[in-house]
C-alpha cells in the first residue's frame, strides 16, 4: 500500500536545496523523510489491534530513499514477528475452509470434500487450546484498517515534520534558513 502526498512548495524547497552540495541535499531530505514517517508510524501503532501488542511493535519505519529521478520515498511497514497478522487485520479475511490434509491435497480437495464430492485425509490441528480434526468452516472477519487511516489522518502532520526537520538540518549544518513555502498538503 503506498500513497503519494502532494505538497505545496516542494519545488521551491528542492530548488533551494540545489544550492547545497549533494551530500547536504541528500542528508536533509533523508532526515526530513524520517521525521515525516514518525507521526504516521506512531498513529498506526496506536490504531493497531492489541491482543498482545506484538503487532504494533512490528510497525517499523524503513530507510529513506532518494531515487535518481528526484523522487524521495520512505515506507512505514510491517516487519518482524507477528507482522503477517497486520495484512489480515488491515484487509480482512474472507470465509474459508481449514483442514489438515495429506500430501497433494490442497484447497480444491478440501472444498470438494466439504461439498460431499470427495474425501481428504483428516489430520489433527490445534486451534487455541483445543485439538480438532475434519474440515472447519472459518467465518472470516471484517477488515480493521490501521495503516491507511494513520496516513490519512497524519498526512499534514507528516508534511509539517518534514519541513521542520529540513529547516533544522540546514540551519545546523550550514547556518542558512530554508524557505517557509513548504507548509501544507495540497487539497
Amino acid at each position: 500500500m503506498s500513497r503519494t502526498i502532494p505538497v505545496k512548495g516542494i519545488k521551491e524547497t528542492m530548488a533551494f536545496l540545489d544550492a547545497f552540495p549533494k551530500r547536504i541535499q541528500n542528508g536533509a531530505v533523508r532526515s526530513g523523510l524520517t521525521a515525516a514517517a514518525k507521526p504516521v508510524r506512531d498513529e498506526a501503532r496506536l490504531n493497531a489491534a492489541r491482543a498482545s501488542g506484538k503487532m504494533a511493535k512490528a510497525i517499523k519505519t524503513g530507510s529513506p530513499k532518494v531515487e535518481e529521478g528526484g523522487r524521495v520515498t520512505i515506507k512505514v511497514r510491517l516487519a518482524g514477528p507477528h507482522s503477517f497478522l497486520g495484512k489480515f487485520i488491515e484487509s480482512g479475511v474472507a470465509p474459508h475452509l481449514i483442514a489438515r490434509t495429506g500430501a497433494g491435497q490442497g484447497r480444491v480437495a478440501v472444498r470438494k470434500a466439504f461439498e460431499g464430492r470427495g474425501e481428504v485425509e483428516g489430520g489433527v490441528m490445534k486451534i487455541g487450546d483445543d485439538f480438532v480434526s475434519g474440515i472447519i468452516q472459518h467465518p472470516g472477519f471484517a477488515a480493521k484498517p490501521f495503516m491507511r487511516p494513520a496516513l490519512d489522518t497524519k498526512a499534514e502532520e507528516a508534511v509539517q515534520a518534514f519541513a521542520g526537520r529540513i529547516r533544522t538540518y540546514l540551519k545546523d549544518k550550514t547556518g542558512f534558513t530554508a524557505p517557509a513555502q513548504l507548509d501544507e498538503v495540497e487539497e
